[in-house]
């Protein structure tokens, strides 16, 4: 691949934590653990192959709010170590990866959760080599009709594309050029970034998030650079 033909914005849907787990005979919840595993090697990854913007969708709002108690422990365990491990990692300094939390995880997860994700959003403020956002409590539907509620209120009329993304949550991003999704079930849900995708190509892989690696992760960029981009022409 030449860096040329890299997506300049990848945004990655982990499905099939729960399923991975089943299929292995252990408890659901555990499946998530090994999940985690995948977010740290492929963030990495994309950092490695210079992919400028990276968006990985970690709950949506449904998730943190019908899953069952022990899963949503499960949930507040593995976002306060990974965000530790983010505020201790060298190549988030020396790359200047910005971090980025967007949704509605400020009113959702517990304190000390909301507490490190300001902090890594705080001290990563400033770089700009790189930006990894993260969608926890995230629904593209609930999302969309925030903008288009803000904008009633704010009576615009008329509403143009440009003016509608300015209310978006994701309003910083640019347009996700391919979207990954695993867990071998070629749709999308709720929306997700639906303003931002409408252009993408879209990936879909068979294996669950838990199996999906970087050699995976690289494969879906070079079927990318092979690709054309018509853009509905």
């Amino acid at each position: 691949m030449v860096k040329s033909s890299l997506p300049r914005h990848v945004a990655v849907i982990p499905d099939g934590n729960r399923r991975w787990a089943t299929g292995h005979g252990i408890p659901r919840w555990r499946g998530h653990f090994e999940g985690a595993k995948r977010v740290e090697e492929i963030t990495r990854a994309a950092v490695d192959l210079k992919i400028k913007y990276f968006t990985l969708w970690g709950e949506s709002y449904d998730n943190l709010i019908n899953r069952p108690k022990l899963e949503l422990k499960v949930f507040s365990r593995i976002h306060k170590e990974l965000i530790k491990k983010l505020l201790k990692d060298e190549v988030v300094r020396k790359e200047q990866v910005r971090i980025r939390f967007i949704g509605e995880w400020p009113k959702l997860l517990d304190k000390a959760v909301v507490d490190l994700i300001r902090q890594v959003e705080a001290e990563t403020e400033g770089h700009s080599s790189y930006e990894h956002s993260y969608l926890i409590g995230y629904n593209g539907d609930r999302e969309m009709l925030d903008a288009i509620n803000k904008l009633i209120r704010g009576g615009h009329r008329p509403v143009t594309d440009d003016l509608l993304k300015s209310y978006l949550w994701t309003a910083d991003l640019p347009p996700v050029d391919l979207l990954i999704r695993t867990g071998g079930e070629p749709h999308l849900s709720t929306g997700f970034m639906m303003w931002h995708t409408r252009d993408a190509q879209f990936h879909f892989v068979d294996k669950l998030w838990p199996d999906f690696r970087k050699a995976d992760f690289i494969q879906a960029l070079e079927e990318y650079s092979r690709r054309g981009r018509r853009f509905g022409r």
